[in-house]
């Protein structure tokens, strides 16, 4: 094809997928979230789309909100709405830890809507297999067993005490993790989350996960709001292949003597 004497090369699905993705992410407004690098792009990829195509949401949300969609502009169910992907069955990352505890010990409704994908190496690319939404409204014993904020917070403070833009010494890397262990034991077997110590060079925070999230959906069928995939969720749909390399991560020390465990 040719346009005044110029010749128009056909558009490829992959590059006609990200200009919808990016005016997409312009009409819900949410521009304004720190530039991510090119593999964690899906996850920001595919939120926009069920902010907009799922929950119907089109006003202005800041990424410093405490969760991705809050309930006054969820157009199904008016709860706060937390959007999490993965490319791990039962790894899904929920973020920071003193966050997640505080918006599951009321009683303000919240969800968590988890993608499940699956990466493909060699076309560099990645399908959605599975959509699942959780109630997780006033689910601080389930998902934390018996931990109060104060004992999470100690740990919290432990890690933040490392000064920044340096790893933690050979003292203070048993110290957090003997704690974090710690912890672990007394939260009890049932405990859905995991706490996660991110301590580098580069960060120092403390983070949480499900590493059972298949068997936390399967032993709670009452929270379970809705299990769909790519082409209809609750009433809408979402790309279900993006163009996405595989994430990877970088040693920070340069002896590898001591660094944090990898993200789950």
């Amino acid at each position: 094809m040719s346009k005044n004497g110029v010749r128009l090369v056909p558009m490829s699905r992959y590059v006609a997928t990200a200009m919808m993705n990016e005016l997409i992410c312009h009409a819900i407004k949410i521009t304004d979230m720190p530039q991510k690098n090119e593999v964690q792009k899906h996850g920001f990829t595919w939120e926009g789309e069920m902010l907009r195509n799922v929950y119907k949401c089109t006003e202005s949300i800041s990424y410093t909100n405490a969760t991705d969609l809050p309930a006054h502009l969820n157009e199904l169910d008016s709860c706060n709405i937390s959007i999490k992907t993965t490319g791990s069955p039962n790894a899904v990352c929920m973020g920071d830890c003193l966050r997640v505890y505080d918006s599951v010990s009321g009683d303000a409704p919240i969800h968590a809507t988890v993608i499940t994908y699956v990466q493909n190496d060699e076309t560099k690319t990645k399908k959605i297999k599975s959509i699942v939404e959780m109630d997780i409204t006033d689910s601080r014993t389930l998902l934390f067993g018996n931990l109060s904020r104060a004992q999470i917070e100690e740990l919290d403070q432990l890690i933040k005490k490392v000064p920044q833009k340096r790893s933690p010494n050979a003292e203070e890397h048993t110290a957090m993790y003997a704690l974090r262990d710690a912890l672990h034991a007394l939260a009890g077997d049932d405990a859905a989350i995991h706490l996660n110590i991110k301590c580098n060079s580069q960060q120092g925070r403390l983070q949480c996960s499900f590493n059972k999230w298949l068997s936390f959906v399967a032993n709670n069928p009452d929270r379970v709001i809705a299990v769909g995939d790519a082409s209809s969720f609750r009433g809408g749909s979402i790309n279900t292949e993006i163009s996405s390399a595989r994430r990877t991560f970088k040693k920070n020390n340069k002896n590898n003597a001591i660094i944090s465990p990898p993200h789950l």
